[in-house]
């Protein structure tokens, strides 16, 4: 089949417009039409990163990574940057994810305000970050543990609803009876029945508690005032100095009780003696025994003060 003109300019357009796409996409990871300023970093894994990968500061794009070897304990990364890019003595690099779904790049920080600048060759420092690999494996022992977890949960409520069942199961009858007297309590309640149904419903025990609570604000009042019996005594200072000083007078006076106690206790003074002084009990006894023997003779009519007080001729 012959092409005609036509087809093969259009062949040929298509085929420029392709080749031009690859030679871009070549140059933009090459960089054939830049000169770039070199470095290098020490890594202990490179994992997912290759030769071609994008090198970022601070998240922004400023160059490429061209070359990938292995030293004997480490992963040497060589990369160049734009011209004018300042890689600080202290900025750090690291392997960086670009997201969850995967592609990573070579990470730079600014480093500090005041460090100079890296001169091109030199090694960059570095910090090892956690892998697409690490975080996976992380990832999936947690979710391994949350399954476990929910495992646990789901089968301590089972355990936790069989026991609450079985406790309504044989308490169910119990059960019932308390919410119907709660029930029945509630109702009597709103009929206004018993003492706490008047104390909710009853429109009279509010007024007169109302009342009352009138009463003793107006009783407070007086009481500020200084009116009646009690109000002098909380505001009349003279009448509390007089209470005081009675109150002084009564603590004397007792004072002088509990000396006096005291005296007869050691049996000091009359008092103390006929308390303390045996023999002089007994002569007290012995003269009221005889006493009564005199009165009781005379009573009899017996000697002369008998027949004064008995005999009426005698008077006569």
């Amino acid at each position: 089949m012959k092409l005609s003109q036509e087809v093969k300019v259009g062949l040929f357009f298509v085929l420029s417009l392709l080749l031009f796409g690859v030679m871009l996409e070549i140059g933009n990871h090459w960089k054939i039409f830049d000169s770039g300023m070199p470095y290098k970093v020490l890594l202990a894994s490179s994992t997912g990163l290759k030769a071609g990968d994008t090198v970022k500061l601070a998240g922004v794009e400023v160059g490429t990574i061209s070359k990938i070897s292995v030293l004997e304990d480490k992963v040497l990364v060589n990369f160049e940057v734009k011209p004018g890019t300042h890689i600080k003595q202290d900025s750090v690099a690291g392997i960086r994810m670009s997201s969850m779904l995967g592609g990573q790049f070579l990470g730079l920080t600014f480093g500090s305000p005041g460090s100079p600048d890296l001169p091109p060759g030199s090694t960059v420092k570095s910090s090892d970050s956690a892998g697409v690999d690490a975080i996976i494996d992380s990832v999936g022992g947690l979710t391994k543990d949350a399954k476990q977890l929910i495992t646990d949960l789901n089968r301590n409520q089972n355990e936790v609803m069989s026991k609450v069942s079985a406790i309504l199961d044989e308490n169910r009858a119990a059960v019932h009876s308390s919410l119907t007297g709660l029930a029945s309590i509630t109702s009597k309640l709103d009929r206004g029945e018993g003492s706490m149904g008047l104390l909710l419903n009853d429109k009279t025990l509010y007024n007169n508690v109302n009342a009352l609570s009138g009463s003793l604000k107006e009783v407070s009042a007086k009481l500020e005032r200084g009116e009646g019996t009690m109000g002098k005594l909380l505001a009349d200072e003279e009448l509390y100095t007089q209470a005081f000083s009675a109150a002084k007078g009564m603590n004397d006076g007792m004072r002088n009780l509990n000396e006096i106690a005291q005296r007869i206790n050691k049996g000091e003074g009359t008092a103390g003696k006929l308390v303390n002084d045996p023999a002089l009990y007994d002569e007290l006894r012995e003269t009221v025994v005889n006493l009564k023997e005199i009165t009781r003779k005379i009573n009899s009519g017996e000697g002369t003060i008998g027949k004064l007080v008995n005999e009426d001729k005698l008077y006569r």
